[in-house]
């Protein structure tokens, strides 16, 4: 924890006859006995002090809704720590003045804080909310602090016993270790990072307890006259040493490494980062995954939190105009106690830590344990742990050279990069045609609600549109998490989900077979860190209530994962109930110039959001993308200006209408050179692709079709 201090680096032999705060401290911490009774008037009077504008730790509390109110109780360290966070200090002197006058304390107002550990000032509470607040939690808090101001409070079993007792509070951990330094600094000590790294401190693996506390505050106590000069040196050298600047001196061996993830789908914010840095711990958000992992993680290993995302623009480094994966380290700690539990580890997250990228070698999976002998999680540990630069043009040149990653890479490093990234700026570069502020809405509504059906006349590439869409929102080509299949009128329930179909090689025979979509998603179900994406073509083919059954329901935004469970029509015996992964996607396709179609039944419509898809000849974009590929100005100009009065014709007629307009993909080959391209070119794609469908359009009126065919091959 950092500490505040106003004193040179010189030290004398009774340093601690210096320290103007302990006297004050000592009595304080000893008039606070007398008010266990009274916290309701201690949380007032921090509450009247917030009205007179001091910086007060916040007081809210709140339900296992979001409903927040006034704390009820508070424990002794918790008001401790309103003085003795990383506030200015005439905050702090003004607290403490004000704190003197209630409890009627004679000691002098302090004038320094030197050599106190002080807590985040977002993090400085000793309990936890409500909901996870044991009834005898703030009690067990009072306990430890009234033994620890008795007769040699180390050699009472009693004590030890609360000590050990205080450590099942939530938000308790080494922070009791640094409040009981506050109330008693010649006899207890501070164990936060800063201490540990100075005295080369290294936890248990089980964890604090108060034996180990004990054993080490006696161990310090034999080589050294006062603790509060100890804390003070220890403040001093880790801002005068570099080896004591960072979490490295205190690396050994038997330390693993964990990158962690923090996002929580199904909550708001999605993001738990600050509330696990608020709340002091790191918990896996899935209750059937990764516990074994979480359970293995020892007291001392490092861990940090990370998102992995993609970038494309504003690179620090020379990237060939590719997308890159990038990785943004939020937070960094160490294990303090591991709950058994497979969701929870306490940490000790530096609150001096800030944020940074990193790239390349990145994984999106929840839990990720690095091995300091695979070379490039070497360079990561040395990275995200020991702040050492990352080594841009090594990167560069490793990522690129595919003949020899594929070659010489490690099981570790393949399984972290098999795809190439993929961003919102590929997107935009691909030809799609829509603005980036409409790229990020679509993506936005796919995400919160998980169904997207792009519709739009033909040729306006909705399934170009679609898969680009899916590595957009995976953030990776990873062609591996997308299927897509093509509704038609025969399709049915058992060819999607789930039926009794005829058995390979087995003349004659029928058995229960898994459709396309229940195979689609057993996989989403075993990767739940990644999304997959299921696209479904001509969705307005099929018999949609037919073809879905059940899972009408199940496709819902808040009606998927194993909370939300069906039995299938045809199900086998003793099997699970099915759901739908939250990571799954789903993107309908439809055309919606077709007459013969029906459209999409309410049911269905309101699971899903809808992107409508325009033709784009009269857009900038459009004619930009056939120029910058070396169409002539000629032709560029022909195809926009003659389609788009085509489109004008058509939206006009009463009987067709906007919805029957021709797309602009007629007009976009494969490749990116289209120097070659004619007239000649343009005449052939007319004739045989335009005027069948105009033709049909005006089936009824040849006439007309032939008019609207001479214009378009007009000289």
């Amino acid at each position: 924890m950092p500490r505040s201090s106003g004193k040179s680096s010189g030290s004398s032999t009774n340093m601690a006859n210096n320290f103007t705060w302990i006297p004050a401290y000592r009595e304080i911490a000893q008039r606070l006995l007398d008010w266990q009774d009274r916290q309701g008037e201690l949380i007032a009077f921090l509450e009247q002090l917030r009205a007179q504008g001091l910086t007060i730790t916040p007081l809210t509390d709140q339900d296992d809704k979001g409903a927040r109110f006034l704390l009820q109780e508070i424990d002794p360290f918790t008001f401790f720590g309103v003085f003795n966070r990383q506030i200015r200090k005439e905050q702090r002197m003004a607290i403490i003045a004000e704190v003197i006058k209630l409890l009627g304390v004679q000691s002098a107002l302090p004038k320094d804080f030197d050599g106190i550990p002080v807590l985040s000032a977002l993090n400085s509470w000793f309990v936890s909310y409500r909901p996870l607040r044991k009834t005898d939690d703030v009690p067990r808090l009072w306990r430890v602090f009234r033994l620890a101001l008795g007769e040699n409070p180390l050699d009472q079993p009693d004590f030890l016993r609360a000590f050990d007792e205080a450590l099942q509070v939530r938000h308790t951990n080494l922070n009791l270790t640094m409040g009981l330094f506050w109330i008693r600094p010649e006899s207890f000590l501070n164990l936060d990072q800063t201490n540990r790294q100075y005295l080369k401190i290294k936890l248990p693996p089980s964890g604090l307890s108060g034996q180990y506390y004990r054993d080490a505050v006696r161990l310090q106590l034999a080589k050294v006259k006062s603790l509060p000069d100890l804390s003070h040196e220890a403040w001093v050298a880790s801002k005068t040493k570099p080896e004591l600047q960072s979490p490295e001196a205190q690396m050994t061996p038997e330390n693993n490494y964990w990158l962690l993830g923090a996002y929580w789908s199904d909550n708001d914010p999605t993001d738990q980062t600050q509330r696990f840095l608020d709340e002091g711990v790191w918990q896996n958000g899935y209750e059937d995954r990764y516990l074994d992992e979480v359970r293995s993680m020892r007291v001392g290993d490092k861990v940090a939190i990370k998102a992995a995302s993609t970038q494309r623009l504003n690179l620090p480094f020379d990237a060939r105009g590719e997308t890159v994966s990038r990785m943004s380290i939020k937070a960094v700690g160490t294990v303090v106690s591991n709950r058994g539990d497979g969701r929870t580890v306490e940490v000790e997250w530096d609150t001096s830590f800030k944020p940074k990228d990193w790239y390349f070698y990145t994984y999106q999976k929840t839990v990720w344990q690095l091995r300091p002998d695979e070379p490039n999680a070497k360079r990561l540990i040395e990275f995200v742990f020991n702040n050492k630069a990352q080594d841009y043009e090594w990167f560069c040149q490793e990522w690129w050279d595919v003949a020899k990653k594929k070659q010489e890479a490690s099981p570790e490093a393949k399984k972290t990069n098999l795809v190439k990234p993929y961003s919102v700026d590929d997107m935009l570069a691909s030809g799609i045609f829509l603005t980036e502020p409409e790229i990020k809405q679509t993506l936005d509504r796919l995400q919160s609600k998980k169904n997207l059906i792009l519709q739009g006349p033909p040729g306006v590439g909705k399934n170009f549109i679609a898969r680009k869409l899916a590595y957009a929102l995976m953030e990776e080509m990873d062609d591996g998490r997308i299927e897509m299949v093509q509704f038609h009128q025969s399709y049915s329930y058992e060819d999607f989900i789930r039926g009794y179909r005829p058995l390979p090689e087995q003349a004659g025979k029928f058995g229960l077979q898994n459709g396309i979509f229940y195979d689609f998603c057993q996989r989403a179900k075993d990767d739940s860190d990644r999304k997959y994406v299921f696209i479904i073509d001509e969705i307005n083919r099929g018999n949609l209530s037919q073809i879905f059954g059940e899972l009408l329901m199940l496709i819902e935004a808040d009606k998927r994962g194993p909370e939300n469970v069906l039995p299938l029509v045809y199900h086998k015996k003793e099997e699970p109930r099915f759901y739908v992964p939250k990571n799954l996607y789903l993107i309908g396709l439809m055309n919606i110039a077709d007459r013969s179609l029906a459209m999409v039944d309410y049911a269905l419509r309101r699971r899903f959001a809808f992107m409508s898809l325009k033709p784009q000849y009269k857009g900038d974009l459009f004619r930009k993308w056939l120029l910058d590929r070396g169409m002539s100005e000629k032709l560029a100009g022909l195809i926009v200006d003659r389609m788009a009065a085509l489109n004008q014709e058509i939206a006009n007629d009463t009987l067709l209408g906007e919805n029957y307009q021709i797309g602009h993909s007629f007009f976009c080959p494969k490749g990116g050179n289209y120097e070659g391209l004619d007239r000649t070119w343009y005449e052939a794609i007319v004739q045989t692709e335009i005027l069948p469908l105009l033709r049909e359009y005006w089936f009824d009126n040849a006439k007309r079709a032939e008019q609207i065919a001479e214009k378009l091959l007009a000289p």
